[in-house]
């Protein structure tokens, strides 16, 4: 990056003067989608719903027509776990939804004592 860029071309704006810009920066497509999308909480409950049904009832969210993307890609990823023996799916899940498990950890610590004389006669 040039630390001396050249701004003798730029015209400064003077305060009181008409906006550059009036209608600002425009709003991020991500930004806009989180006002209609789901809270944490919501994506929380559905998860934890999704994770109490039986796989008959996983197969017909996939039937659905007006599932939205997050059911259909829950109920895909436990089926596919059911499938394969996997528990992935549902660990990462409830991790999402509930929380890691408490670890516990033992540890040792030993305490060891050294003796210096110095002798400076």
């Amino acid at each position: 990056m040039n630390p001396n860029p050249k701004t003798g071309h730029l015209t400064q704006w003077q305060p009181g003067a008409e906006s550059p810009n009036p209608a600002g920066r425009p709003r991020k497509f991500v930004t806009t989608l989180k006002e209609q999308g789901l809270r944490q909480s919501e994506v929380n409950d559905i998860i934890l719903v999704m994770l109490a049904m039986n796989e008959s009832e996983l197969n017909e969210i996939l039937k659905t027509e007006n599932a939205t993307i997050i059911e259909l890609t829950i109920a895909r990823a436990l089926l596919n776990g059911v499938k394969k023996g996997s528990l992935y799916a549902m660990e990462s899940l409830l991790n999402r939804s509930i929380g890691m498990p408490r670890m516990t950890q033992e540890l040792q610590i030993e305490n060891r004592t050294c003796q210096i004389t110095l002798d400076l006669s």
